[in-house]
């Protein structure tokens, strides 16, 4: 991924896209297990054989290769990754049992983290039965861990998972499960992402108030962190940009476009380009906003440039929202913005009619 972290955020937009679309080629024909050394491949090799001979060194290497399957769906999609994270799923599924005593809580974890990293690619794949079932398997697989930051982890994800299907009662249950567990324990991280998924909850419900209280322990956490806090491998994304991000979705909930408007501008300043998942979906805010302020040349634009991403990342979530975005300009259909966002969707393959998901 380093190619990535070469990109100057500061290019103008087009610019920016047009090496991203560049850079997601090259990363596609990379080799996937690049990571591992010679050694590696030995002592895996006999563990499989023989699940008694796990040790430190080959859980470790399981644990490190965890956050590569992560950033690998942010940057090609949720399809490739999801297969990976299967498959390393039912390898240690199987050490789990031969695991000694003091190596199975770790075992256990990273068998919950493939849990939810599978969950997590089913949900950006639009199927959102299987994302709930991987991800009551990864918080099981945690609380038997008694890995208290991982079920606060994945909590915050079911949460978000059912706001984002209309249920925001729901994800503030398991928003507020997230933030009692995250009260436990000294991770700010923790704190940040179930107050952030609480925050987006309260939103979609249209309790601005308690949406804006959240969003303020987001903000302290994010824009603020302290000296040397311990941080876990999977809050990667959790910076500034993210916490501008959840304000502008925030925002849009609220029907607060010129709010949406500017968080979004400053959470795009600030991402990481290499995290094409939160870079995509933050442009897609900006969008929205302009439809909310009736701005549909400059909506139009904007969504073209969401959509030309989908080429590198078929999520079908981002999918869905550039269908949704092109469905609210539909007063405007005659315009010359929309007809050439039209042509390009076209060729990026997206029909304003294809919205069908699996939301049961």
């Amino acid at each position: 991924m380093k190619w990535a972290h070469q990109l100057n955020p500061l290019l103008d937009r087009r610019t920016l896209l047009s090496k991203l679309s560049t850079a997601f080629t090259l990363a596609a024909a990379a080799p996937l297990f690049d990571l591992t050394e010679p050694n590696d491949h030995e002592r895996i090799a006999l563990v499989l054989d023989d699940p008694r001979r796990l040790d430190d060194a080959t859980i470790t290497y399981a644990e490190s290769v965890l956050q590569g399957y992560r950033r690998q769906g942010d940057v090609l999609g949720p399809q490739i990754t999801l297969q990976t994270a299967l498959a390393q799923r039912q390898v240690i599924g199987r050490l789990d049992a031969a695991a000694p005593a003091t190596l199975q809580p770790r075992v256990l974890s990273v068998y919950a983290e493939l849990s939810q990293i599978a969950g997590w690619q089913l949900f950006n794949l639009g199927d959102y039965r299987a994302a709930q079932y991987y991800y009551d398997d990864a918080r099981t697989a945690a609380h038997n861990a008694h890995n208290v930051e991982l079920v606060t982890y994945t909590l915050c994800t079911m949460s978000q998972l059912a706001t984002w299907q209309d249920k925001p009662r729901v994800g503030i249950d398991h928003a507020i499960a997230a933030q009692a567990w995250a009260g436990q324990i000294d991770r700010p991280y923790a704190r940040a992402y179930a107050a952030d998924v609480a925050a987006r909850a309260y939103a979609a419900d249209q309790q601005a108030d308690r949406c804006r209280q959240a969003l303020d322990t987001v903000r302290v956490i994010l824009t603020q962190p302290p000296d040397a806090q311990p941080v876990s491998s999977w809050w990667y994304f959790l910076d500034e940009s993210f916490y501008w991000g959840s304000e502008g979705e925030c925002a849009l909930r609220l029907n607060q476009p010129d709010d949406a408007l500017a968080a979004a501008a400053t959470s795009l300043s600030l991402v990481d380009p290499a995290n094409l998942h939160n870079y995509a979906h933050t442009l897609a805010s900006q969008g929205e906003a302009h439809i909310q302020r009736g701005d549909s040349a400059e909506a139009s634009r904007i969504i073209g440039d969401v959509a030309r991403l989908t080429a590198a990342n078929r999520s079908r979530r981002i999918e869905q929202r550039v269908v949704r975005m092109r469905q609210a300009l539909e007063p405007w259909q005659c315009t010359k913005a929309v007809r050439e966002l039209d042509d390009r969707l076209s060729h990026y393959r997206l029909s304003i009619g294809n919205d069908t998901t699996n939301k049961s």
